[in-house]
Protein backbone atom coordinates (compact mmCIF):
# COMPACT_ATOMS: atom_id res chain seq x y z
CA UNK A 1 0.00 0.00 0.00
CA UNK A 2 1.17 3.41 -1.04
CA UNK A 3 1.93 5.99 1.79
CA UNK A 4 -0.64 8.29 -0.66
CA UNK A 5 -3.52 5.55 0.37
CA UNK A 6 -2.42 5.58 4.07
CA UNK A 7 -2.65 9.08 4.26
CA UNK A 8 -6.52 8.72 3.17
CA UNK A 9 -7.37 6.27 5.57
CA UNK A 10 -9.07 7.04 8.88
CA UNK A 11 -6.51 6.70 12.01
CA UNK A 12 -4.10 6.80 9.58
CA UNK A 13 -0.24 8.34 10.39
CA UNK A 14 1.03 10.59 7.67
CA UNK A 15 3.59 9.30 5.52
CA UNK A 16 7.15 9.72 4.61
CA UNK A 17 6.96 12.75 2.87
CA UNK A 18 5.45 14.89 5.62
CA UNK A 19 7.66 13.06 8.19
CA UNK A 20 10.76 14.10 6.86
CA UNK A 21 9.30 17.87 5.44
CA UNK A 22 8.71 18.38 9.56
CA UNK A 23 12.04 16.69 10.58
CA UNK A 24 14.01 19.44 8.14
CA UNK A 25 12.86 22.14 10.59
CA UNK A 26 15.25 21.23 13.93
CA UNK A 27 17.58 21.41 11.00
CA UNK A 28 17.03 24.70 9.64
CA UNK A 29 17.26 26.37 13.28
CA UNK A 30 20.94 24.72 13.53
CA UNK A 31 21.92 25.95 10.44
CA UNK A 32 21.17 29.27 10.73
CA UNK A 33 23.42 29.72 13.89
CA UNK A 34 25.98 27.97 12.62
CA UNK A 35 26.55 29.16 9.11
CA UNK A 36 27.24 32.64 10.66
CA UNK A 37 29.83 31.37 13.65
CA UNK A 38 33.03 30.91 11.23
CA UNK A 39 32.63 34.38 9.92
CA UNK A 40 32.44 36.60 13.09
CA UNK A 41 36.05 37.35 12.84
CA UNK A 42 35.95 38.51 9.02
CA UNK A 43 32.51 40.35 10.09
CA UNK A 44 34.18 42.15 12.86
CA UNK A 45 36.70 43.24 10.37
CA UNK A 46 34.64 44.65 7.91
CA UNK A 47 31.80 46.34 10.28
CA UNK A 48 34.59 47.60 12.53
CA UNK A 49 33.26 51.36 11.71
CA UNK A 50 30.16 49.99 13.07
CA UNK A 51 29.45 51.59 16.33
CA UNK A 52 29.62 48.56 19.19
CA UNK A 53 30.69 46.75 17.03
CA UNK A 54 32.30 44.38 19.54
CA UNK A 55 29.14 43.77 20.86
CA UNK A 56 26.62 44.03 18.36
CA UNK A 57 28.23 41.52 15.95
CA UNK A 58 28.77 38.40 18.35
CA UNK A 59 24.83 39.19 18.15
CA UNK A 60 24.50 37.95 14.64
CA UNK A 61 25.16 33.83 15.49
CA UNK A 62 22.59 34.86 18.74
CA UNK A 63 19.81 36.48 17.50
CA UNK A 64 17.80 34.06 15.48
CA UNK A 65 17.77 32.16 18.94
CA UNK A 66 16.69 35.21 20.97
CA UNK A 67 13.91 35.86 18.48
CA UNK A 68 13.01 32.66 18.02
CA UNK A 69 12.65 32.12 22.16
CA UNK A 70 10.39 35.45 22.31
CA UNK A 71 8.22 34.92 19.10
CA UNK A 72 7.08 30.70 20.04
CA UNK A 73 4.36 31.16 22.02
CA UNK A 74 2.50 33.79 20.07
CA UNK A 75 3.07 31.68 17.04
CA UNK A 76 1.88 28.29 19.28
CA UNK A 77 -1.48 30.88 19.80
CA UNK A 78 -1.56 31.93 15.78
CA UNK A 79 -1.38 28.45 14.53
CA UNK A 80 -4.35 27.21 16.54
CA UNK A 81 -6.14 30.25 15.21
CA UNK A 82 -5.14 30.20 11.29
CA UNK A 83 -4.07 26.44 11.28
CA UNK A 84 -0.54 24.83 11.99
CA UNK A 85 0.36 23.77 8.64
CA UNK A 86 -1.03 27.37 7.17
CA UNK A 87 1.68 29.07 9.89
CA UNK A 88 4.58 26.32 8.77
CA UNK A 89 4.02 27.89 5.49
CA UNK A 90 4.23 31.11 6.37
CA UNK A 91 7.12 31.25 8.41
CA UNK A 92 8.82 28.84 5.86
CA UNK A 93 8.51 31.78 3.64
CA UNK A 94 9.43 34.21 5.83
CA UNK A 95 12.47 32.75 6.45
CA UNK A 96 13.58 31.98 3.17
CA UNK A 97 13.28 35.88 1.91
CA UNK A 98 15.05 37.45 5.24
CA UNK A 99 17.66 34.52 6.40
CA UNK A 100 19.52 34.49 2.59
CA UNK A 101 19.14 38.15 3.18
CA UNK A 102 22.31 39.61 4.38
CA UNK A 103 24.11 38.04 1.08
CA UNK A 104 23.28 40.99 -0.66
CA UNK A 105 23.56 43.71 2.83
CA UNK A 106 26.01 46.33 3.35
CA UNK A 107 24.61 47.57 6.42
CA UNK A 108 25.66 45.89 9.86
CA UNK A 109 22.03 46.94 11.64
CA UNK A 110 20.09 46.25 8.49
CA UNK A 111 21.62 42.58 9.13
CA UNK A 112 21.13 42.29 12.26
CA UNK A 113 17.37 42.88 11.53
CA UNK A 114 17.26 40.71 8.75
CA UNK A 115 18.73 38.13 11.86
CA UNK A 116 16.01 39.18 14.10
CA UNK A 117 12.87 38.26 11.40
CA UNK A 118 14.34 35.25 10.52
CA UNK A 119 14.93 33.67 14.19
CA UNK A 120 10.82 35.00 14.22
CA UNK A 121 10.02 32.76 11.32
CA UNK A 122 12.15 29.65 12.98
CA UNK A 123 9.54 30.73 16.12
CA UNK A 124 6.48 29.58 13.69
CA UNK A 125 8.25 26.75 11.89
CA UNK A 126 9.39 25.06 14.98
CA UNK A 127 6.30 25.29 16.96
CA UNK A 128 4.37 24.36 13.98
CA UNK A 129 6.15 21.29 13.16
CA UNK A 130 6.69 19.65 16.01
CA UNK A 131 2.67 20.48 16.73
CA UNK A 132 2.10 19.05 13.38
CA UNK A 133 3.90 16.05 14.01
CA UNK A 134 2.02 15.35 17.04
CA UNK A 135 -1.61 15.94 14.85
CA UNK A 136 0.09 13.46 12.35
CA UNK A 137 1.88 10.89 14.04
CA UNK A 138 0.65 8.74 17.31
CA UNK A 139 2.38 6.23 19.10
CA UNK A 140 5.99 4.72 18.13
CA UNK A 141 5.55 6.33 14.45
CA UNK A 142 5.52 9.95 16.41
CA UNK A 143 8.72 8.91 18.84
CA UNK A 144 10.18 7.60 15.50
CA UNK A 145 9.72 11.13 13.52
CA UNK A 146 10.49 13.29 16.79
CA UNK A 147 13.79 11.41 17.14
CA UNK A 148 14.36 11.52 13.19
CA UNK A 149 13.91 15.42 14.26
CA UNK A 150 16.46 15.33 16.48
CA UNK A 151 19.03 13.47 14.30
CA UNK A 152 18.50 15.99 11.29
CA UNK A 153 19.42 18.88 14.01
CA UNK A 154 22.74 17.07 15.20
CA UNK A 155 23.75 16.14 11.73
CA UNK A 156 23.12 19.70 9.82
CA UNK A 157 25.65 20.64 12.80
CA UNK A 158 28.25 17.91 12.11
CA UNK A 159 27.90 18.78 8.31
CA UNK A 160 27.44 22.49 8.13
CA UNK A 161 29.97 23.87 9.61
CA UNK A 162 32.73 22.74 7.93
CA UNK A 163 30.97 24.13 4.32
CA UNK A 164 30.51 27.59 6.16
CA UNK A 165 34.10 27.55 7.43
CA UNK A 166 35.32 26.70 3.45
CA UNK A 167 33.05 29.08 2.29
CA UNK A 168 33.65 32.49 4.95
CA UNK A 169 37.37 31.76 3.76
CA UNK A 170 36.48 33.01 0.46
CA UNK A 171 33.96 35.57 1.32
CA UNK A 172 31.98 36.55 4.28
CA UNK A 173 28.67 36.70 2.56
CA UNK A 174 29.07 33.31 0.81
CA UNK A 175 27.81 31.32 3.90
CA UNK A 176 24.22 32.70 4.28
CA UNK A 177 23.64 31.58 0.56
CA UNK A 178 23.71 27.48 2.74
CA UNK A 179 20.34 29.51 3.97
CA UNK A 180 18.83 29.28 0.85
CA UNK A 181 17.47 25.89 1.05
CA UNK A 182 14.78 27.74 3.03
CA UNK A 183 13.31 27.96 -0.55
CA UNK A 184 13.15 24.10 -1.91
CA UNK A 185 11.73 23.49 1.64
CA UNK A 186 9.01 25.97 1.21
CA UNK A 187 8.56 25.47 -2.34
CA UNK A 188 7.50 21.44 -1.04
CA UNK A 189 5.25 23.08 1.46
CA UNK A 190 3.34 24.40 -1.37
CA UNK A 191 3.38 21.58 -3.93
CA UNK A 192 3.17 18.62 -1.37
CA UNK A 193 -0.45 18.56 -0.11
CA UNK A 194 -0.85 18.37 3.75
CA UNK A 195 -2.09 15.28 5.79
CA UNK A 196 -5.35 15.67 7.27
CA UNK A 197 -5.28 13.77 10.73
CA UNK A 198 -8.55 11.51 11.54
CA UNK A 199 -8.86 10.48 14.54
CA UNK A 200 -9.98 6.19 15.56
CA UNK A 201 -14.06 8.10 15.28
CA UNK A 202 -13.19 9.78 11.50
CA UNK A 203 -13.42 13.11 12.62
CA UNK A 204 -11.06 15.15 11.45
CA UNK A 205 -8.53 16.58 13.80
CA UNK A 206 -10.60 20.24 13.81
CA UNK A 207 -13.72 18.65 14.94
CA UNK A 208 -11.50 16.30 17.73
CA UNK A 209 -10.61 19.52 18.94
CA UNK A 210 -13.72 20.95 19.66
CA UNK A 211 -14.77 18.20 20.88
CA UNK A 212 -12.07 17.73 23.22
CA UNK A 213 -12.25 21.78 24.18
CA UNK A 214 -13.45 20.50 27.69
CA UNK A 215 -10.11 17.98 28.14
CA UNK A 216 -8.04 19.64 31.23
CA UNK A 217 -4.48 20.70 30.10
CA UNK A 218 -1.43 18.91 32.94
CA UNK A 219 0.20 21.99 33.59
CA UNK A 220 1.41 20.56 36.93
CA UNK A 221 2.90 17.76 34.97
CA UNK A 222 3.73 20.13 31.85
CA UNK A 223 5.81 22.57 34.57
CA UNK A 224 7.34 19.68 35.93
CA UNK A 225 8.34 18.73 32.66
CA UNK A 226 9.59 22.22 31.41
CA UNK A 227 11.96 22.37 34.51
CA UNK A 228 13.33 19.00 33.92
CA UNK A 229 14.41 20.95 30.42
CA UNK A 230 15.94 23.78 32.44
CA UNK A 231 18.01 22.00 34.71
CA UNK A 232 18.71 19.89 31.29
CA UNK A 233 19.95 23.01 29.12
CA UNK A 234 21.89 24.13 32.31
CA UNK A 235 23.46 20.84 33.59
CA UNK A 236 24.43 18.97 30.38
CA UNK A 237 25.31 21.95 27.66
CA UNK A 238 28.32 24.13 29.58
CA UNK A 239 30.52 20.98 28.55
CA UNK A 240 29.82 21.18 24.74
CA UNK A 241 31.23 25.26 24.82
CA UNK A 242 33.66 24.67 27.77
CA UNK A 243 35.61 21.84 26.16
CA UNK A 244 38.04 24.27 25.04
CA UNK A 245 38.86 25.82 28.36
CA UNK A 246 39.25 22.37 29.73
CA UNK A 247 42.25 21.17 26.92
CA UNK A 248 43.68 24.86 27.46
CA UNK A 249 43.73 24.13 31.18
CA UNK A 250 45.04 20.69 31.37
CA UNK A 251 47.28 21.86 28.98
CA UNK A 252 46.54 19.44 26.25
CA UNK A 253 46.22 20.95 22.98
CA UNK A 254 45.13 23.19 20.25
CA UNK A 255 41.64 25.02 19.34
CA UNK A 256 42.47 21.94 16.16
CA UNK A 257 41.72 19.68 19.14
CA UNK A 258 38.69 21.58 20.26
CA UNK A 259 37.40 21.57 17.30
CA UNK A 260 37.62 17.59 16.93
CA UNK A 261 36.07 17.40 20.59
CA UNK A 262 33.25 19.77 19.56
CA UNK A 263 32.78 17.06 16.03
CA UNK A 264 32.87 13.86 18.12
CA UNK A 265 30.59 15.34 20.81
CA UNK A 266 28.13 16.47 17.50
CA UNK A 267 28.42 13.02 16.39
CA UNK A 268 27.71 11.74 19.78
CA UNK A 269 24.55 13.41 19.90
CA UNK A 270 23.34 11.99 16.02
CA UNK A 271 23.77 8.39 17.69
CA UNK A 272 22.14 9.45 20.94
CA UNK A 273 19.13 10.73 18.67
CA UNK A 274 19.13 7.63 16.83
CA UNK A 275 19.43 5.19 19.55
CA UNK A 276 16.35 6.32 21.63
CA UNK A 277 14.50 3.74 19.46
CA UNK A 278 16.35 0.76 22.07
CA UNK A 279 14.40 3.09 24.39
CA UNK A 280 10.66 2.30 23.34
CA UNK A 281 10.20 -0.02 26.25
CA UNK A 282 10.75 3.01 29.12
CA UNK A 283 9.17 5.62 30.23
CA UNK A 284 9.66 9.45 29.60
CA UNK A 285 10.67 10.01 32.74
CA UNK A 286 13.15 6.89 33.12
CA UNK A 287 14.39 8.24 29.47
CA UNK A 288 14.85 11.97 31.25
CA UNK A 289 16.61 10.08 33.99
CA UNK A 290 19.00 8.60 31.66
CA UNK A 291 19.90 11.35 29.59
CA UNK A 292 21.14 13.00 33.15
CA UNK A 293 22.95 9.90 34.33
CA UNK A 294 24.90 9.45 30.94
CA UNK A 295 25.41 13.09 30.76
CA UNK A 296 26.58 13.27 34.30
CA UNK A 297 28.71 10.15 33.40
CA UNK A 298 30.46 11.84 30.14
CA UNK A 299 31.06 15.35 32.12
CA UNK A 300 33.12 13.66 35.06
CA UNK A 301 35.28 11.87 32.50
CA UNK A 302 36.27 14.79 31.09
CA UNK A 303 36.48 16.58 34.64
CA UNK A 304 39.08 13.95 35.61
CA UNK A 305 41.21 12.67 33.15
CA UNK A 306 44.58 14.29 32.15
CA UNK A 307 44.65 12.21 28.52
CA UNK A 308 43.02 13.47 25.19
CA UNK A 309 41.82 9.84 24.34
CA UNK A 310 39.14 9.91 27.86
CA UNK A 311 38.41 13.66 27.17
CA UNK A 312 37.04 12.77 23.45
CA UNK A 313 35.46 9.49 24.83
CA UNK A 314 33.80 12.36 27.50
CA UNK A 315 32.90 14.35 24.69
CA UNK A 316 31.19 11.47 22.66
CA UNK A 317 29.03 10.32 26.23
CA UNK A 318 28.19 13.88 26.73
CA UNK A 319 27.08 14.39 23.05
CA UNK A 320 24.48 11.36 23.14
CA UNK A 321 22.98 12.75 26.56
CA UNK A 322 22.32 15.73 24.34
CA UNK A 323 21.10 14.15 21.78
CA UNK A 324 18.70 12.04 23.67
CA UNK A 325 17.58 15.13 25.53
CA UNK A 326 15.57 17.30 22.77
CA UNK A 327 13.44 13.94 21.24
CA UNK A 328 12.38 12.81 24.73
CA UNK A 329 11.60 16.03 26.09
CA UNK A 330 9.49 16.97 22.75
CA UNK A 331 7.58 13.53 23.13
CA UNK A 332 7.09 13.83 26.17
CA UNK A 333 5.27 17.49 26.03
CA UNK A 334 3.00 15.86 23.29
CA UNK A 335 2.12 12.81 25.59
CA UNK A 336 0.75 14.71 28.06
CA UNK A 337 -0.74 17.51 25.87
CA UNK A 338 -4.03 17.37 24.84
CA UNK A 339 -4.94 17.95 21.02
CA UNK A 340 -6.65 21.55 21.22
CA UNK A 341 -3.35 22.44 23.60
CA UNK A 342 -0.84 21.42 21.43
CA UNK A 343 -0.11 25.08 19.64
CA UNK A 344 -0.22 26.87 22.78
CA UNK A 345 2.19 24.37 24.76
CA UNK A 346 4.85 23.61 22.17
CA UNK A 347 4.89 27.43 21.74
CA UNK A 348 5.60 27.34 25.66
CA UNK A 349 8.05 24.63 25.91
CA UNK A 350 9.48 26.05 22.53
CA UNK A 351 10.52 29.20 24.40
CA UNK A 352 11.52 28.02 27.73
CA UNK A 353 13.96 25.54 25.90
CA UNK A 354 15.89 27.70 23.61
CA UNK A 355 15.68 30.82 26.32
CA UNK A 356 17.23 28.52 28.60
CA UNK A 357 20.21 27.38 26.09
CA UNK A 358 20.74 31.21 24.85
CA UNK A 359 21.60 31.97 29.10
CA UNK A 360 23.27 29.01 29.78
CA UNK A 361 26.65 29.50 28.43
CA UNK A 362 26.53 32.79 30.23
CA UNK A 363 25.50 30.99 34.08
CA UNK A 364 28.43 28.29 32.95
CA UNK A 365 30.81 30.89 32.62
CA UNK A 366 29.72 32.36 35.88
CA UNK A 367 30.06 29.71 37.63
CA UNK A 368 33.52 28.70 36.30
CA UNK A 369 34.34 32.12 36.78
CA UNK A 370 34.03 31.23 40.72
CA UNK A 371 35.10 28.05 40.72
CA UNK A 372 38.67 26.78 41.22
CA UNK A 373 38.62 25.45 37.54
CA UNK A 374 36.83 24.71 34.84
CA UNK A 375 37.33 21.16 35.70
CA UNK A 376 35.94 21.67 38.83
CA UNK A 377 33.16 23.14 37.58
CA UNK A 378 32.43 19.61 35.77
CA UNK A 379 32.15 18.08 38.31
CA UNK A 380 29.73 20.46 39.74
CA UNK A 381 27.48 19.65 36.31
CA UNK A 382 28.27 16.02 37.19
CA UNK A 383 26.74 16.01 40.79
CA UNK A 384 23.63 18.39 39.79
CA UNK A 385 23.45 15.36 36.35
CA UNK A 386 23.39 12.59 39.64
CA UNK A 387 20.44 15.33 42.06
CA UNK A 388 18.52 15.88 39.13
CA UNK A 389 17.89 11.48 38.49
CA UNK A 390 17.69 11.41 41.92
CA UNK A 391 14.68 13.90 41.86
CA UNK A 392 13.50 12.16 39.16
CA UNK A 393 12.96 9.19 41.02
CA UNK A 394 11.54 10.43 43.85
CA UNK A 395 8.86 12.48 41.88
CA UNK A 396 7.97 9.15 40.44
CA UNK A 397 8.04 7.41 43.69
CA UNK A 398 6.12 10.11 45.73
CA UNK A 399 4.51 12.47 43.48
CA UNK A 400 3.47 10.35 40.37
CA UNK A 401 0.95 13.40 38.85
CA UNK A 402 3.69 15.78 38.65
CA UNK A 403 5.00 13.03 35.87
CA UNK A 404 2.43 12.96 34.12
CA UNK A 405 1.00 9.14 32.73
CA UNK A 406 3.42 8.89 29.92
CA UNK A 407 2.70 6.44 27.37
CA UNK A 408 5.08 3.11 27.42
CA UNK A 409 5.27 2.67 23.95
Amino acid sequence: MTNATSESLPGSDAGWVQGVLLAVVPAMVVLTVVAVIPIIPKLSVVFASTPNARVLVPMAVVLPTLALAFSSIAAGVLGERMGRRRLLEIGTALFAATAIAPFWLDSFPLILVTRAAAGVALGAMTTSAVALTGDYFSGASRQRWLAIQGVAAAAAGVVTSPIAGALGDISWRLPFLLLALGFPLLLALILLPAHHAINREGQHEEEAAELGAAEPVPWRALGTIFALAILGCLIISPPAFELGLVFQEKKLGTATLTGLATSVLAAGAVAGALGLGLLRGLSAPSKMALVFAVGGVGTLLIAITGEVAPILVGAVVVGISEGMMGPVLSIWVLDCTPALARGRVIGLYSTTFYLTRFVSPLIAGWITGRSASTSSSMVYYALASAASVGLIVVLWVRLPALLGRPAIS
